[in-house]
């Protein structure tokens, strides 16, 4: 259960990243770019790579207006991907508590 409200946390207070760690990204070989702009919620940071099986992809970090991350996606082969989201995450953790409680009482 620790583990769970440990988890809830970081995914209901947490940053987890922020639009400013991605910067550094710009300087490594693989990237292509790094660009920022407004959205609906916060900032957008779009970010072109090649990636370790050498295909081309574009991820998008989204922020809401205290900079704190709730979805990645990625494009690649014309195809868009969830990667990362807040909500999802924090629903899923719920349900996962949830069931590791309902198995504590099928135990005893």
């Amino acid at each position: 259960m620790k583990k769970h409200v440990e988890q809830l946390y970081e995914l209901m207070y947490s940053p987890i990243i922020t639009p400013y760690n991605l910067l550094e990204n710009a300087k490594l070989d693989n990237y292509s770019y790094v660009n920022y702009y407004k959205g609906v919620r916060g900032l957008i940071a779009e970010m072109k790579c090649i990636t370790k099986y050498n295909q081309e992809a574009v991820f998008y970090y989204l922020f809401d207006e205290n900079d704190h991350l709730y979805k990645i996606e990625r494009e690649m082969c014309k195809e868009k991907e969830i990667m990362f989201d807040r909500e999802e995450e924090i629903v899923r953790v719920k349900i996962e508590r949830i069931d590791d409680e309902d198995n504590k009482r099928k135990v005893v």
